[in-house]
């Protein structure tokens, strides 16, 4: 399958001689972030977790703290890894253009005459644009995972999204290289759902993984634009 392949082949595609050097600085901006997203997750997780289950759902705690527990974890580190991703954006639109160069040996390069600091802040801005729409439709899927019964069709909802979105969000940057614009990039992830939906789970996955997550942006960024190049559907 093209969506797992291409994602396991951006852990080997981030420590490519070309590309490794735009990969470090989005790493410290990940070590920052995802600190303090455990921090938080150890301080205030328990206490949490207590205050969504009712007490008069104790008798459910088996089934439903398992599922408050990976909601919480995802949601937490979701939230610090979308963060990180507006802030390391100029540095991902780099990596995506160190994959494809690595990849395909020639790049063609932005047409624009703006400068690192104007194309930086277009880049972010992009990125906020896209945050938005998620937050617009992930907001009611989440507010709807914490009742009982519902959240047993809206969290899977919410899981799937999310991992979509994430291949979006990588996918990103190698749009924004080749000046593919919002609409567009909407309309090519419509078009291989399955696949789109594989990436971004394990990315999803890989996200809420310590340790592991300080790499696995990077990863995700090298991985779609594999994707992108190797099927030439943009």
């Amino acid at each position: 399958m093209v969506g797992l392949r291409s994602y396991f082949s951006g852990m080997a595609l981030i420590f490519k001689p070309g590309v490794r050097r735009f990969v470090w600085i989005p790493f410290v901006i990940n070590l920052l972030l995802f600190s303090l997203a455990s921090w938080l997750l150890w301080t205030y997780m328990s206490s949490m977790l207590d205050s969504l289950l009712p007490t008069w759902l104790d008798w459910l705690s088996w089934l439903l703290m398992p599922l408050f527990s990976i909601m919480t974890l995802l949601l937490v580190y979701l939230s610090f890894s979308l963060l990180a991703n507006i802030i390391a954006a100029p540095f991902y639109v780099y990596l995506a253009r160190g994959v494809e160069r690595h990849l395909s040996g020639e790049l063609n390069e932005p047409s624009n005459n703006n400068s690192v600091i104007k194309e930086a802040l277009s880049i972010m801005g992009l990125e906020l644009r896209k945050l938005t729409y998620y937050l617009v439709r992930a907001i009611p899927l989440l507010i709807l995972s914490i009742i009982p019964g519902i959240n047993i069709i809206s969290l899977p909802m919410w899981l799937l999204f999310s991992a979509w979105f994430l291949t979006f969000e990588y996918m990103g940057y190698f749009f924004e290289n080749h000046q593919v614009m919002f609409k567009e990039q909407k309309t090519h992830m419509q078009s291989d759902r399955v696949n789109h939906i594989v990436f971004g789970s394990i990315s999803l996955f890989a996200v809420s993984v310590p340790i592991f997550n300080l790499f696995s942006p990077a990863i995700g960024v090298a991985g779609a634009t594999k994707m992108l190049v190797e099927t030439k559907r943009y």
